[in-house]
């Protein structure tokens, strides 16, 4: 009885209802109505993600990969539901957690590349409303475990992001042991405990991680808890368990440490469901297990590794097998075991999804995500999703139906499958072609158009008045391969060649950009061969000016041009770093009057981050656009 209905009650039968004996029911009522509260916030399910690196999209048991002990996993798969069509915003790291944590495209969430790892830089917008504060807002416990990546500061990391609780690294990857940053140097240790640093010198971080999932579950199991599981494997460096080392002892590299990861991960993801058994809590909570992306083929994963089965592509490529991944959900209270979903869902849906299911209101601030619900408790249910869009630097995505069509691909598994100028629209039809072999777009011009059109309404040229789709802007150096003496960095996953300078893209004033190439504490050295004696006037170079993600114009442009490839007649201008300035392409045009074949190119980098800068004396980017030439 709330307290209203009690006075009404009172009114009714005043007579033998004294002051008294209301003021002690009313007390007891919201007592009662308290413990009420208190048991409906209990009852509501507790939720566990369980977010896996660089996990490879058919590379479960469950999922037909018949060369892995996958069994805890799997067993999430026998408990739940298992979708076949389950999808990844981006397929990179930083931008495909940002969506899931937001349930935003990576645009929208503010992080449309990987976030820096070094300490000081910032991420994904403190001002986005994650499901982290979703959960908290309403009485969950929220804790996160495992790799961060979308923040260095103590704003954006995950304390300021909504988690009571946080334990792990905060850049993109550590070696397992020493906890030490594993790309380069200087060495830098990365192992963090609620915005502190701590020390577990030697002791395997896949351990360590087991461990602080269980013991915040069993500090907070008599209220709803969140946690978000971030496990940095199967990501390099490969750091298998000697148990799965002689399990896989017999098979061939890459795959055998690959595999062995694998099932290293798996043994410790069954650890915590144990104990959740254990702890009686298993029923009533929700576990949701993805991968954040396709697998690696970076050097730093032996070029491989993972499996995609019929799916092209990895890591880094918009086509399946970058963004296409093993997605599972079980609740074994509410949902059904064992079954299998075919309609298509995106990580940006497990936010409302969770808000459904959680009974939690959620306004919808511009998500992309869509509430799948319907689609987990009847497999007959259609998809929330005719069309998705991706964007991941140069390279952008839309499906609609079937038809999907890919702007300026990439495939990291075969970099020579594709023709630049004749593959830079691929488009498939993924029922008659799941495998995106055959390019369809010269056949299909009405469904290319169609589709590009989606490109422009979702796409980072929405908020661009004028911007169209990237066609290739035609100059006197187009398309002429640049000689450089000084290779871009390793670090950005920028479009790399000799005609990535002069292949008439102009990019985007955003480091998610793949149209630039980036230059860390470098200058930028290059020749190039026009095939003949032109007439030049001037030329034309773009630099990003982002401040906040230490990306500086440069100090200066040497041009020269020559005739004969013997006598050079020098060009240059001297630039101004302004102290302050908003994101934007300074473009730089240098006057050149004359006649010329060869041409050399010097660019001086300010290498280090100004003394004005909150970076100061570590390493600075420079990115570079497109060398246009008139």
């Amino acid at each position: 009885m709330c307290f209203s209905k009690l006075l009404s009650f009172r009114e009714r039968n005043s007579s033998r209802f004294s002051g008294k004996n209301f003021l002690q029911m009313a007390v007891l009522l919201s007592l009662l109505n308290f413990k009420d509260a208190e048991a409906q916030k209990k009852e509501k399910p507790n939720v566990i993600i369980i977010y896996t690196d660089d996990q490879g999209t058919l590379d479960l048991g469950c999922y037909g990969a018949k060369d892995l002990a996958t069994p805890n996993i799997d067993r999430i798969a026998r408990d739940g539901i298992r979708f076949t069509q389950g999808y990844v915003a981006a397929s990179l790291c930083a931008p495909s957690r940002a969506s899931l944590l937001t349930g935003k495209t990576p645009l929208d969430a503010g992080v449309d590349g990987n976030v820096s790892s070094m300490e000081g830089h910032a991420g994904m917008p403190a001002s986005e409303y994650t499901m982290a504060e979703m959960m908290r807002d309403v009485g969950y416990a929220t804790g996160h475990v495992g790799k961060w990546h979308l923040g260095y500061t103590k704003e954006t990391m995950p304390n300021g992001q909504g988690f009571d609780y946080s334990f792990g690294h905060m850049g993109g990857c550590i070696d397992n042991y020493s906890h030490f940053f594993y790309w380069s140097g200087p060495n830098r240790h990365d192992l963090w405990r609620n915005g502190k640093e701590v020390f577990y010198d030697g002791q395997f971080f896949g351990d360590l991680m087991v461990d602080e999932v269980n013991n915040f579950v069993k500090q907070n199991r008599k209220k709803p808890f969140f946690m978000y599981w971030a496990i940095n494997m199967p990501h390099y460096p490969y750091q298998p368990t000697e148990k799965w080392r002689k399990h896989y002892k017999d098979m061939p590299m890459p795959r055998r440490d690959y595999a062995a990861f694998v099932s290293t991960l798996d043994e410790r993801i069954g650890k915590v469901l144990d104990y959740l058994e254990k702890a009686g809590l298993r029923e009533n909570t929700i576990v949701i297990f993805q991968s954040d992306h396709g697998h690696s083929a970076e050097v730093r994963a032996f070029n491989g590794g993972g499996w995609s089965g019929p799916y092209r592509g990895a890591k880094t490529s918009l086509f399946e097998g970058g963004i296409r991944v093993p997605t599972i959900i079980s609740w074994p209270a509410k949902l059904a075991k064992g079954e299998t979903r075919d309609q298509m869902t995106v990580n940006t849906d497990w936010m409302p999804t969770l808000a459904s299911l959680c009974d939690i209101d959620l306004p919808e601030a511009g998500r992309v995500g869509k509430d799948i619900s319907p689609v987990l408790f009847d497999k007959t249910a259609q998809s929330p999703h005719d069309r998705f869009h991706w964007e991941l630097g140069a390279q952008w995505a839309v499906r609609e139906g079937d038809w999907k069509l890919v702007g300026n691909p990439k495939d990291p598994t075969a970099p020579e499958s594709l023709d630049e100028e004749k593959d830079r629209l691929f488009l498939v039809n993924l029922a008659d072609d799941i495998s995106e072999k055959k390019n369809l777009a010269s056949a299909r011009p009405d469904i290319v158009g169609r589709l590009k059109k989606v490109h422009l309404e979702l796409g980072v040229a929405k908020d661009m008045p004028d911007a169209k789709v990237r066609e290739p802007k035609k100059h006197l150096a187009y398309s002429v391969p640049v000689e450089s003496a000084t290779p871009p960095s390793r670090k950005y996953a920028g479009m790399s060649g000799k005609w990535t300078l002069t292949d008439g893209i102009l990019a985007f004033p955003n480091t998610g950009d793949k149209a630039w190439q980036g230059y860390e504490a470098s200058d930028l050295e290059a020749t190039f061969d026009l095939g003949e004696i032109k007439k030049v006037d001037e030329m034309r170079i773009g630099f990003l000016a982002d401040y906040e993600q230490w990306v500086f114009p440069p100090k200066s442009v040497q041009v020269e041009i020559s005739e004969d490839g013997k006598s050079y007649k020098t060009f240059g201008k001297t630039l101004k770093t302004d102290t302050e300035a908003p994101r934007s392409i300074k473009r730089v045009n240098i006057p050149l009057k004359g006649k010329a074949r060869y041409m050399r190119i010097r660019i001086e980098s300010q290498k280090l981050c100004p003394k004005w800068h909150k970076g100061s004396g570590n390493p600075a980017w420079m990115f570079v656009d497109e060398i246009e030439l008139e």
